[in-house]
C-alpha cells in the first residue's frame, strides 16, 4: 500500500498518476457513479437525436433512424471496450493524446503522432461545444416559432447562441465539487426526463402507427431530388443520426484525475455510459417514431423540418387544439441540450489544460495554469467558451457551413479514438493493461473498433447531395483538410515549428522514478522537473523596466532570456538556439543568448 506524507493510503488512481511522472494537482471527487453520469451527459442521447433525427426521415426514414441506431449502438460498443482498456492503464485527463505518447514510449520520432491525436481531440471538443450551443439556440427559436410564428433571424440565432455559450461558461466555472453535481444533474434530467417523455407522449397520442412502419418502413423518395444513387447510400447517410449521438464517451478519462480510484473507475464510466445511451435513446426513439401523427408533413409542417418539435406540435394540436402543451415539454429536451453543452465545455477545458501541461498549445502556461479559488483549470474553461463563440460568428452570414460543425466534432473525435486503438495493436509490448481488460478478446474488439470507426468517419464526408457544387457541398471534407493542413504545417514551419519545441511528456513529479516514461524512465530530473530554473523574462517585466528606466534583471548579470513572440507563447527555451536577449544596460535584441 503506497501512502502520504501524512502516512494515509493513497488513492489508487494517484498512484498511478505519480508512476506516469504527474503530481496530483486536481481534487478528487467524483465516484462510478459521476464517471458513468459525466459520459452519459456528454452523449446525450436527448440531443442527439433530437437535433439529428431530420437526418434520418431524409435519408430513408424510421428505418434509417432505428436500425441506424442500433447499428451505431453495437459498434460503438467495441470502440468503448477498446478505449476503456487503455484509460484503465493510462488514467490521466488528456485521454488520447497521452495514450499515444504512452504506447509509443514518448518516442521522439513518433511524437507526431500524439500531436496530431490531440489537435483532433481538440478540434473535436470545442467544436462539441459550438454544435451544442448551437443546437440550443436553433432549439429555443423553433420553441418560439410554435408559440408565435417568428422564425428567428441568423442574428438572433446567434444572439440566442452567445448567451447560451456564457451561461455555460460560468456554470463550467466552479469547483470540482460543483462540477461533480451538475454532472450528476444533468445525467439525472436526461433519465427523469427521459422517462417521463416515453410515458406521457404514447399516452396523449390520439393515434400510433405501426410496428411495422416503425422497424421496417423504408422511404427512398428522397433519393431521385438529392441525387443519391441507391438505397445503400441513401441508409448510410441516414444512419449518421445514431454516430451524432456516439461522440464523447472518452470524457471519463478527461475526468480521470478528479476521480477517485481513477484506474478502476473510468474504464467501466466509459462502458456503461455507452451501454446506458444505447438503451434509453433507443427508448426515446422508439416512443417518438410510435407517436408521429403525420409523417407526410413532419420535414414540411409548422416547425421547418425540426421533426421532434413537429412530433410534439402534431400530438397536442389533435389532442386538445392548443400547442401551449407541446411548447412547455419542448422545455424538457431544450434543458438537456443546454446541460450538453456545459458538459462538452467542461470535458474540453480539461483536455485543452492537460495538452497545454505538456506544452502542446499556444500560450501554454496561461491555459495550464489551475485557479486557486475553485482548483480547476478556469483559464482553460474560459478560453474553449471564446473559441466557441469565434466559431459561431460565420453563422451570421451563412450557416452552411457552420452546420458542419456536427461532422467535424464526429471526425475529429472519432479519428482521436482510433489512433490509439491502432497503437494498442502495433505497440502491444509497450502496453500493461490496468484493472479494465479485454483479454483474449482484445485484439478483435480493438480491430473492430477501428473499421467502424474508420468506416464512420467515411461516412461523415460523403456527398449528401448529387450533383456537387458550391450549394450542395458537404463542407466537412473541406474543413476537416483546413484543419489537417494547419496542423501539419504548424509542425512542420521551420524555426518555430512544433517539431523543435514540442517534446510529448512534460512530467511535473519532482524526484519521481516514473514508469512508461520511454527516455524519461530514469526520473524526473532526467529531464529537468525540480530543477532550480532560470525565471524567463516576460514581457511585464520588461515594460515594467523600461517604467523604472532601466531593463528589469532576472537571470545572469551578462545576459537575460526574453521568451517573447513566438518562443514566447510556445514556452520553447531555445528555437534554432535564438532568443530574444536584453543583454545588461541595453535594448532587447533577437539574437543568440550566451
Amino acid at each position: 500500500m503506497t501512502l502520504d506524507p501524512e502516512g494515509a493510503p493513497k488513492d489508487s488512481g494517484q498512484v498511478r498518476l505519480e508512476e506516469l511522472g504527474y503530481k496530483q494537482e486536481l481534487s478528487r471527487r467524483l465516484g462510478l457513479l459521476s464517471s458513468v453520469a459525466s459520459s452519459f451527459a456528454t452523449i446525450a442521447y436527448m440531443m442527439g437525436i433530437t437535433g439529428s433525427l431530420p437526418i434520418a426521415f431524409m435519408n430513408g426514414g424510421p428505418v434509417s433512424a432505428i436500425w441506424g441506431w442500433i447499428i451505431c449502438s453495437v459498434f460503438n460498443m467495441f470502440a468503448a471496450l477498446s478505449l476503456a482498456e487503455i484509460a484503465s492503464s493510462y488514467p490521466i485527463a488528456g485521454g488520447p493524446y497521452f495514450w499515444c505518447l504512452e504506447l509509443t514510449n514518448n518516442n521522439p520520432k513518433l511524437t507526431l503522432i500524439a500531436w496530431c491525436t490531440g489537435w483532433s481531440n481538440l478540434v473535436g471538443q470545442f467544436a462539441s461545444t459550438a454544435g451544442a450551443g448551437y443546437l440550443t439556440a436553433v432549439h429555443v427559436g423553433q420553441m418560439w416559432n410554435l408559440g408565435n410564428g417568428h422564425v428567428l433571424t441568423q442574428f438572433e440565432t446567434f444572439l440566442a447562441y452567445a448567451i447560451c455559450l456564457v451561461a455555460s461558461g460560468v456554470l463550467a466555472s466552479t469547483s470540482t465539487s460543483g462540477v461533480r453535481h451538475y454532472i450528476l444533474f444533468a445525467a439525472f434530467w436526461m433519465v427523469a426526463g427521459g422517462f417521463f417523455l416515453m410515458i406521457l407522449l404514447p399516452a396523449l397520442a390520439p393515434m400510433h402507427q405501426s410496428a411495422k412502419w416503425v422497424f421496417l418502413h423504408f422511404d427512398g423518395g428522397d433519393k431521385e431530388e438529392l441525387g443519391i444513387p441507391n438505397d445503400t447510400y441513401l441508409f448510410l447517410l441516414g444512419m449518421l443520426m445514431g454516430q451524432f449521438s456516439y461522440i464523447g464517451y472518452e470524457a471519463p478519462a478527461q475526468f480521470a484525475e478528479e476521480t477517485k480510484r481513477a484506474d478502476k473507475v473510468i474504464g467501466w464510466g466509459i462502458v456503461l455510459s455507452v451501454l446506458a445511451s444505447c438503451i434509453m435513446g433507443f427508448g426515446y426513439l422508439v416512443c417518438l417514431l410510435f407517436c408521429i401523427q403525420k409523417p407526410d408533413e413532419l420535414m414540411s409542417g409548422e416547425a421547418n423540418g425540426y421533426v421532434v418539435a413537429q412530433i410534439f406540435y402534431d400530438i397536442f394540436e389533435k389532442r386538445s387544439g392548443s400547442v401551449a402543451s407541446a411548447i412547455v415539454l419542448l422545455a424538457i429536451p431544450l434543458v438537456a441540450i443546454f446541460n450538453t453543452t456545459v458538459m462538452c465545455l467542461v470535458t474540453a477545458a480539461r483536455m485543452l489544460w492537460s495538452f497545454s501541461r505538456d506544452g502542446g498549445v499556444p500560450l501554454y502556461r496561461v491555459w495550464s495554469a489551475i485557479n486557486k479559488r475553485t482548483g480547476t483549470p478556469l483559464n482553460a474553461t474560459w478560453a474553449m467558451t471564446a473559441m466557441g463563440f469565434l466559431l459561431g460568428l460565420p453563422m451570421l452570414f451563412s450557416s452552411t457551413a457552420f452546420l458542419a460543425m456536427g461532422s467535424i466534432t464526429a471526425v475529429g473525435l472519432n479519428a482521436s479514438y482510433a489512433v490509439p486503438i491502432l497503437l494498442r495493436l502495433i505497440f502491444h509490448k509497450n502496453f500493461t493493461p490496468g484493472p479494465f481488460k479485454l483479454g483474449r478478446a482484445q485484439p478483435f474488439i480493438n480491430i473492430i473498433a477501428i473499421v467502424w470507426l474508420t468506416f464512420s468517419l467515411v461516412c461523415f464526408v460523403l456527398p449528401t447531395f448529387y450533383p456537387v457544387d458550391a450549394a450542395t457541398l458537404n463542407w466537412t471534407p473541406v474543413m476537416l483538410g483546413l484543419v489537417i493542413v494547419l496542423v501539419l504545417t504548424s509542425w512542420f514551419m521551420p524555426r518555430c515549428g512544433a517539431r523543435h519545441w514540442y517534446q510529448g511528456k512534460a512530467h511535473t513529479l519532482e524526484d519521481a522514478i516514473v514508469r512508461g516514461g520511454g527516455r524519461y524512465m530514469d526520473g524526473a530530473k532526467s529531464f529537468g522537473v525540480g530543477q532550480p530554473e532560470e525565471r524567463r523574462l516576460t514581457l511585464l517585466d520588461l515594460m515594467e523596466g523600461f517604467k523604472q528606466g532601466a531593463p528589469a534583471k532576472i537571470g545572469g548579470e551578462e545576459s537575460m532570456r526574453l521568451v517573447w513572440g513566438i518562443p514566447s507563447f510556445l514556452g520553447a527555451t531555445k528555437i534554432s538556439g535564438r532568443h530574444l536577449c536584453v543583454p545588461s544596460g541595453g535594448n532587447p535584441t533577437f539574437a543568440r543568448c550566451r
